[in-house]
């Protein structure tokens, strides 16, 4: 049986290219960086030219770029390192912003602090996802210790406009710590964390098509955070520990595929292709804006239980999602469709398709013929 896998904001195959260099890695790159001869010295090297190119897609100074495991650990390192740096009676008086669509790596640390009784504001979004800029300019005060905004998100994919959210959050409280999750808009969409004002970033590599545990964080220089792990002093002293040399040869590699036009063309035309085709089954709703990123898309399917359609794809080789994996066994779900306030009848019936370097058309034309096939029977079933 065919395999047709569209959960790509889950995560994505790791690129042939990605695997060749990483294989190579693991043969002749496994000395520690940290030694002083000259193979250490090397894969010092190899560390600081990642960093770099890294550093060029997002804008920033190479020695801004701190490695970690991937997104779930950048997330907590820079929130929680900001955080906890805070005198106590600093952090009683402070108050904490982020949004109701965070991934649960920021919204559960958020929540964490607010049962600490911490001033947490969550913000509301509109029916498109974006951040209500009113509400926004009102939450924001001058004792606002850190304000932490998902880039991209990972269900709708809604971008938000940074630049335009960092004028206001540094313009109200000017030594605000400001973040963003941008796990999933990193090499998808266009970052330039100085123009936007950020003071912290997250990224990581199994999301475009890089191995999985590895990620990296952009800190500003000159930013005082509470260092996630002691020991060798390794990455400025942040995050002791030998580097994962060929976790980073594997990222590095991964953003030199994506860094290709062409890539984010091709995910655009199969985006389309499927919105097209989708919204002539009726009743069917692309969640959030036109303008989303087009990697990840949100359908709601009236009619239907989006988990029952999916399990029913599955057996027929079509692998799609109805929401964020790392929300999929918890209690709580649909955090962001009910924060868009999408009716509940298209709730139970949405499905997530996505997409990475590695899709192609031929495996999207007969998904969709698939979906449209497992739908109809799953209407027919359900009206008799």
């Amino acid at each position: 049986m065919d395999v047709m896998y569209l959960d790509n904001a889950a995560t994505t195959q790791t690129h042939p290219t990605v695997v060749e260099c990483m294989i190579k890695s693991f043969k002749n790159e496994y000395a520690n960086p940290s030694s002083l001869y000259d193979m250490g010295l090397t894969n010092e090297k190899m560390i600081k030219r990642a960093k770099s190119t890294l550093a060029g897609q997002i804008h920033c100074h190479p020695e801004e770029i701190i490695f970690t495991s991937g997104g779930t650990e950048g997330d907590n390192f820079l929130i929680k390192g900001i955080i906890e740096k805070q005198r106590e009676d600093r952090l009683k008086a402070s108050r904490i912003i982020t949004t109701k669509i965070e991934h649960p790596a920021v919204k559960e640390i958020f929540k964490l602090y607010e049962s600490y009784g911490i001033d947490v504001v969550w913000l509301p979004v509109k029916s498109d996802g974006f951040v209500d800029m009113d509400v926004l300019q009102k939450a924001v005060t001058p004792n606002t210790l850190l304000v932490s905004i998902i880039g991209v998100n990972n269900e709708i994919g809604t971008i938000q406009p940074l630049q335009e959210i960092g004028e206001i959050v540094k313009q109200r409280s000017p030594d605000c710590f400001f973040h963003s999750d941008y796990v999933q808009g990193f090499m998808k969409e266009p970052i330039d964390v100085k123009k936007c004002q950020l003071d912290g970033l997250t990224v990581c590599g199994h999301k475009i098509n890089g191995p999985k545990g590895i990620g990296a964080v952009y800190l500003k220089e000159g930013k005082n955070i509470k260092p996630l792990m002691l020991g060798g002093g390794q990455e400025n002293g942040l995050r002791s520990g030998t580097e994962n040399i060929q976790g980073i040869v594997g990222l590095e590699a991964a953003i030199k595929i994506w860094e290709n036009p062409d890539v984010m063309k091709k995910i655009k035309s199969l985006r389309d292709y499927v919105a097209s085709e989708l919204i002539k089954i009726g009743d069917v709703k692309i969640n959030g804006p036109i303008d989303a990123c087009p990697s990840v898309m949100s359908v709601s399917i009236k009619g239907i239980r989006g988990e029952v359609l999916l399990h029913s794809l599955e057996a027929r080789g079509v692998y799609i999602s109805t929401g964020s994996a790392c929300s999929s066994h918890k209690k709580e779900k649909n955090t962001v469709l009910k924060a868009i306030n999408l009716d509940r009848d298209y709730i139970e019936g949405t499905i997530r398709i996505s997409f990475s370097a590695l899709t192609s058309c031929a495996e999207v034309k007969k998904a969709v013929l698939i979906i449209k096939e497992e739908v109809e029977k799953l209407r027919a079933f359900l009206n008799r």
